[in-house]
């Protein structure tokens, strides 16, 4: 990964709380012999499945996609790379922005949809917690 990526995961945020404890720690040691900085420019957690579904959708995936790869310099710009409504796009990206994925930079009248800290890059890490024994398991599964 590269600091111009947006680390976006589910269901993490205790990982996120100890890696970054662990980096203040080995900075704080005066540990410099490995790479102290974190790998990604922001790490977007979500704890709810309605919040990863809203980002998943097809229409908002590829108003990121566009983003990414045309820059618009504009919401106007940006529909019409999509060939979508004004209207719609702007609703889809409030979503975003709402999310934390999208921001917007403002030239002038325009607003500059981008991703957050002006990523390049997502990466999307999704994990379920694991029973630590079967006695965590429903018997249904069993």
């Amino acid at each position: 990964m590269t600091e111009n990526t947006l680390k976006i995961t589910f269901r993490q945020a205790d990982e996120h709380r100890h890696t970054a404890r662990e980096r203040l720690r080995r900075a704080e040691a005066d540990e410099t012999n490995d790479t102290i900085e974190q790998e990604v420019r922001f790490i977007l957690n979500f704890e709810e499945f309605d919040d990863i579904a809203r980002l998943m959708r097809t229409s908002n995936l590829e108003l990121v996609e566009a983003i990414v790869s045309e820059e618009p310099n504009s919401i106007r710009a940006l529909a019409q790379t999509v060939d979508r409504d004004y209207r719609e796009v702007h609703r889809n990206l409030s979503t975003l922005e709402s999310l934390g994925v999208v921001e917007f930079q403002d030239e002038g009248s325009r607003k500059k949809p981008i991703l957050r800290g002006g990523a390049k890059n997502i990466d999307f890490s999704i994990r379920f917690p694991q029973a630590t024994n079967r006695g965590d398991v429903p018997e249904t599964f069993a």
